[in-house]
C-alpha cells in the first residue's frame, strides 16, 4: 500500500519538479504593439551569425608577403619568431595565413 502511493507521488511529482518553461509573452489579438516573435527570433539569429563571422574574421590575419627571416619548416609551413604561417593560392597569387596556437 506504502508502495503505491509513494510510486504515485513520484510519478505526479517527479513531471512538476521537472518541467520549467522560462519566460511566456501572452498578446491579445486586438493590441496594437504586438511583436512578432518568429521575425525577432529570425533576427537575433542573423545578429548571431554576423556576430560570429566578425569574430572568425579578426581572427584570421592574412598576409601578401612573410616579413624577413622567416624559417621554413618540412610541412610547408613558415615560422617567423613565435608565429606560424600557412601558405595559400589565391586569384594566382600567394597569401599567408597566421597558424593560431593551439
Amino acid at each position: 500500500m506504502w508502495r503505491r502511493l509513494i510510486y504515485l507521488l513520484f510519478c505526479f511529482a517527479l513531471p512538476l519538479a521537472v518541467a520549467s518553461a522560462g519566460q511566456i509573452i501572452v498578446q491579445k489579438s486586438s493590441d496594437e504593439n504586438k511583436v512578432d516573435i518568429f521575425a525577432l527570433k529570425q533576427e537575433l539569429l542573423q545578429q548571431h551569425i554576423w556576430q560570429q563571422r566578425l569574430r572568425n574574421q579578426a581572427q584570421l590575419r592574412w598576409l601578401s608577403t612573410l616579413p624577413l627571416g622567416c624559417i621554413f619548416s618540412p610541412q610547408g609551413d613558415y615560422q617567423c619568431g613565435l608565429t606560424w604561417y600557412r601558405p595559400y593560392r589565391y586569384q594566382q597569387q600567394q597569401l599567408y595565413i597566421e597558424i593560431p596556437p593551439q
